[in-house]
Parts: C-alpha cells; structure tokens; sequence
C-alpha cells in the first residue's frame, strides 16, 4: 500500500518550501488526491513532480 504524504511531508521529500508545493498544486504541475478538504500525495504524485519540473531531477 502506497504511502500518504501531507503538503509539509510532501515538500520535505521533494525538497521545497510549502508554499512552492502548493502553488504547483493550484496551477496543476503536481498531482494530488483530495479527501475533502485534506490534500494528500502518493510516491506516484511525487514522481510525477519530478518530470513535471526539470529543476528537481538534481534532488531526486
């Protein structure tokens, strides 16, 4: 079973501030899975950060 990630553990692994990470979100560069009002990333969503924005394939 794939892990939930919230926006704080989410942009930690993708090495971000939070506010950038939801930004990307609203212009939907990231993928999400929203449970209400919760907003939660799965290891998929995070990789597909990765191919979304180029400056983040160093961080991986």
């Amino acid at each position: 079973m794939a892990e939930d990630y919230t926006y704080a553990e989410a942009a930690e692994k993708l090495r971000v501030a939070e506010t950038t990470l939801r930004r990307w979100v609203s212009k939907g560069r990231v993928p999400c899975r929203r449970l209400g009002r919760l907003v939660r990333f799965t290891d998929e969503d995070l990789a597909a950060a990765y191919k979304a924005c180029p400056a983040l394939a160093g961080r991986h």
